[in-house]
């Protein structure tokens, strides 16, 4: 074989390599169906503490801001306690072991899908 061809061979060969990868990622289903975009129907506007910074075992209210009928709603955190983890405000303490930053998460339901938003409460000693 002489030079020019093997180079032809190489780059066909390289293309159909090149084609067969982008069809392959191109064709994958996703499990996951894509987030609602927040309208009318869904959409969290805000979430709001009363205190960003508190101490151990300080209590703080954080309140989720959301539009939509037929809400549920569902809290959850890395570190600390809740009160009220089903409604739109939550009660949050946190213990000695809570010391730094700790997330906050509400996410809101309805027949439309879910929407979820965080926020850092710090607690210090």
């Amino acid at each position: 074989m002489n030079k020019i061809s093997m180079m032809k061979k190489v780059s066909i060969l390289s293309s159909l390599f090149i084609a067969i990868i982008v069809l392959s990622v191109s064709c994958k289903k996703h499990d996951d169906p894509p987030p609602p975009d927040p309208s009318d129907n869904l959409a969290i506007d805000s979430l709001v503490a009363t205190k960003k910074t508190v101490v151990t075992w300080e209590e703080t209210f954080i309140t989720v801001y959301a539009r939509g009928n037929n809400l549920q709603y569902k809290w959850t955190a890395n570190h600390g306690s809740m009160l009220g983890e089903d409604s739109v405000t939550v009660d949050y303490y946190a213990c000695e072991s809570c010391i730094g930053y700790n997330t906050i998460q509400c996410t809101v339901t309805n027949e439309y899908g879910s929407v979820s938003d965080t926020v850092m409460i710090q607690v210090n000693p």
